[in-house]
């Protein structure tokens, strides 16, 4: 009997201490098909960020250029791996956001969803990515200057104390932008043609997987 419940006791220990030491990584919080509407359908480009730009790289060397750049930069302030993802209404969509000479996004009438999600080597260095440093093209004080009348700062945002959104309508077009830092992760997410509420639920959903 003493042998089965020192069994018992070994196994529920092993299982405890898997548990905690299990990691999240960047593909563990990225958006998922169960956080965007229905008929939205993740794009074969998406994957972590190498596999991205292997995929861009021959039919769009100008979004290979530069995301590469951007993500050369990133690793030169700590960042260690990344995973972008998008989320499009059809396959055709899908091609068009990964070919800028196809589709400008910010004409775009349809339903988009771009997400990265940045680790970067420690807490540090993530918060450094959100307060000083521009990665991939979205930082704080970029996004407070482009439309300060629909951002919203700091744990208003429902996210995080270093968190940043923004809500803005052009026309028959809405956009949101959320960019935030949370433990060693960096997160950016832009939702377009989306519903505000269910462009925040995204963000929250997103940030509740950061562990």
């Amino acid at each position: 009997m003493r042998q089965w419940i020192a069994l018992a006791a070994l196994v529920v220990l092993t299982a405890c201490n898997q548990s905690s030491a299990a990691v999240t990584g960047v593909a563990d919080i990225a958006v998922k098909s169960g956080d965007v509407p229905k008929g939205l359908q993740k794009c074969s480009a998406s994957g972590d960020i190498d596999s991205f730009l292997n995929a861009v790289k021959s039919k769009d060397p100008s979004t290979y250029t530069s995301t590469k750049s951007e993500w050369d930069k990133a690793k030169s302030h700590g960042a260690t791996s990344a995973e972008v993802v998008f989320y499009t209404d059809s396959k055709a969509h899908c091609d068009s956001i990964t070919n800028s000479q196809n589709e400008d996004l910010a004409s775009a009438t349809n339903p988009i969803i771009i997400n990265f999600v940045i680790k970067f080597k420690d807490q540090t260095s993530a918060e450094q990515g959100y307060t000083t440093e521009s990665i991939f093209g979205f930082s704080e004080s970029t996004i407070s200057s482009s439309a300060a009348a629909g951002v919203t700062k700091g744990t208003a945002t429902g996210l995080t104390k270093n968190s940043i959104t923004l809500l803005i309508a052009i026309g028959n077009q809405s956009f949101f932008v959320a960019v935030w830092q949370n433990k060693t992760f960096m997160v950016i997410l832009a939702v377009i043609n989306v519903d505000t509420t269910q462009s925040k639920k995204i963000a929250s959903n997103e940030n509740s997987r950061v562990k």
